[in-house]
């Protein structure tokens, strides 16, 4: 769950990630390719890379130890999924969120996952390379939904590679304020775009929930 960092709001992974999914689902145009695969296999690998939280889920992002948090990570990682495409780009997400951190857990818990997904990738004949590529994507919109979920200004940039046949990287940028996304250079499929996400009032959740619904603007520089 993501805790507001200005109002008394909790954001549910859940919510996050049907932002993550949306955004994933409008990517594609004429200066940014769509990956190689199946369009339904990315929005359903990118929109349900956090799967293992759960729908009212009561774990704080940022907030959380190591002991809490891996025992989510091994979940998420090793759920069973029949598309094997969608499976691999959460695996991938989840190898690089646990070689964030120099802890022996998480040392040891991204050096477990870094074997079984090359055994896995293996196994289904898949290409490292064009996964690695999709988890920039993974990433971007990750980065984009957590700054909107944590409800506060921010801004970052993610390297994608915008062609599939090309080695070039560009920076993309994106700028979230008052639920307004920024993002450049343009990624997706449509000018502008707008939806909501539901919140709740934080005392009580998640056994009793207030619910907030929080919208949102996607718009072209």
């Amino acid at each position: 769950m993501f805790n507001s960092k200005r109002r008394p709001f909790i954001t549910p992974q859940s919510e996050h990630l049907k932002l993550v999914g949306t955004l994933a689902m409008l990517w594609g145009n004429a200066d940014f390719d769509i990956p190689p695969i199946e369009k339904t296999s990315m929005i359903a690998g990118i929109g349900q890379h956090d799967r293992g939280y759960g729908y009212l889920d009561n774990s704080p992002v940022g907030g959380m130890t190591d002991e809490e948090w891996l025992p989510i990570a091994r979940r998420t990682f090793y759920m069973p999924c029949s598309d094997v495409v969608a499976d691999t780009i959460v695996k991938y997400h989840f190898k690089r969120l646990a070689s964030h951190g120099n802890t022996e857990l998480r040392q040891a818990l991204a050096a477990e996952f870094t074997q079984s997904l090359d055994e896995y990738v293996k196994q289904n004949n898949l290409s490292l390379k064009l996964f690695e590529r999709i988890d920039r994507i993974t990433n971007l919109c990750d980065m984009i939904s957590f700054s909107l979920c944590f409800d506060v200004p921010a801004t970052g940039e993610i390297s994608i590679f915008p062609r599939n046949d090309q080695e070039t990287e560009v920076n993309v940028q994106y700028r979230v304020e008052d639920g307004t996304i920024h993002v450049d250079p343009w990624p997706f499929s449509v000018d502008s775009h707008q939806g909501y996400l539901v919140a709740y009032r934080k005392e009580g959740y998640p056994e009793a929930t207030d619910p907030v619904i929080l919208t949102y603007r996607l718009v072209k520089n």
